[in-house]
């Protein structure tokens, strides 16, 4: 989601946090969609992901936020308000019932699920950001060097019509789409120094925006949510 907001979002009236549990050989493992129903579809997307790996899940929705501004969703009042405060309690503790620890622990392996409409100038008109963008948290270069190698390797399973590449922060300052270099965009910092990507939340996390191509189309959701499923659950072993 393109804000700038530390936690979930800096004007919130109303928000219900739910979660189911996984299998308990699945325990520390957390699917999670933040932001779904302005996020389109990643709700969906994120229960799918969850119930092919058994992993455990947590779904935020009915989402009504004020002082919205521009395709992105960027906010014209960044106030951390105590209803902000409230939702990303609720959110962090159902984080941690979800993957089935302490509510002082750390959740092992977060994976949130998110959704972009990214656009940029391109010469004389706007470029609609087909890729996803990924911020990470906990990995070293090497691990989300092979992480990238996974992708490509799956993307080739997408049907054509629907493929888009990936670019990692960490690896990527800029990326290539339809031709023309685009800056990284989506580095979740907020959330990575005071929200739940923080080393103190979660061990490794991983912050996927999705773009409409992967999002819009029921097709593309199920291809998209085996490809995310597979590509998670083997970078999950590869830190173990």
């Amino acid at each position: 989601m393109g804000t700038t907001a530390a936690l979930l979002l800096p004007l919130v009236f109303f928000l219900t946090v739910d979660h189911s549990v996984g299998s308990a050989s699945a325990a520390g493992r957390v699917i999670a969609a933040p932001h779904d129903g302005f996020d389109e579809n990643s709700g969906s997307m994120a229960k799918d992901i969850a119930r092919q790996l058994n992993w455990g899940w947590v779904e935020a929705t009915d989402i009504e936020v004020a002082h919205v501004v521009g395709a992105l969703g960027r906010f014209a009042d960044d106030r951390v308000t105590q209803e902000a405060l409230d939702v990303f309690r609720d959110y962090r503790r159902k984080l941690r019932l979800a993957a089935q620890v302490s509510q002082s622990a750390r959740v092992p392996f977060l994976v949130e699920i998110h959704g972009h409409t990214r656009e940029v100038q391109a010469g004389a008109s706007q470029l609609r950001i087909q890729a996803i963008e990924l911020a990470t948290q906990g990995f070293t270069t090497l691990q989300l060097r092979r992480l990238q190698d996974r992708y490509d390797r799956l993307v080739r399973e997408i049907p054509q019509q629907y493929r888009v590449p990936l670019a990692i922060d960490r690896l990527d300052r800029e990326y290539e789409v339809s031709g023309w270099i685009v800056p990284f965009y989506f580095r979740a910092s907020g959330a990575k120094s005071q929200g739940s990507l923080q080393s103190s939340e979660a061990d490794h996390a991983l912050h996927f925006e999705l773009p409409p191509r992967v999002r819009d189309y029921a097709a593309a959701r199920s291809a998209y949510a085996r490809l995310l499923a597979n590509l998670v659950q083997s970078t999950e072993a590869d830190v173990r």
